[in-house]
């Protein structure tokens, strides 16, 4: 009994931790739209809704999604635009979308990038990285059976 209960001890832990990834972000926080009465609730991943901010025009710059650089005139207009009026250029603008996947990526989620790209924007390209391509499996063992929220760093 005693077992059983810190096993799911653990797993509302690793749960909780899971929650709070996202709290210092201030739009893309939560994933669940609560029910409100009217509509039920809703179910948004987290790629899509960044998906979404990258690709539709007419929304303003997402605070969570900073634009780096890329030379000297880019970083003096980036740098200027906390002085001034300045728009910075918006990730949509480029022909190519790199999109790197740490910890793994499903082929759901590969299906989601392609649908979101072939209704936002159809001509641009989509590059997308991943440390591994995940199977249904490997979900649970990487959330529950291994210690993400505590890795060992040698100290």
């Amino acid at each position: 009994m005693e077992q059983a209960h810190a096993a799911a001890e653990g797993l509302f832990e690793t749960l909780r931790g899971l929650s709070q990834t996202r709290d210092h972000l201030k739009q893309l926080r939560s994933v669940y739209t609560a029910s409100d009465g009217v509509h039920q609730a809703t179910y948004r991943p987290f790629l899509r809704q960044v998906l979404e901010e990258v690709f539709h025009p007419d929304r303003p710059e997402c605070p969570d999604i900073e634009y780096m650089s890329g030379g000297l005139t880019d970083l003096l207009k980036t740098g200027f635009s906390m002085f001034m009026k300045v728009t910075r250029p918006h990730p949509s603008d480029n022909p190519l979308l790199l999109v790197f996947l740490v910890g793994g990526v499903t082929a759901s989620e590969l299906r989601l990038i392609k649908e979101a790209v072939s209704t936002h924007k159809p001509g641009s390209q989509v590059l997308v990285l991943s440390t591994r391509l995940l199977r249904p499996t490997d979900i649970a063992e990487l959330l529950f059976a291994t210690p993400r929220l505590s890795p060992d760093i040698g100290v």
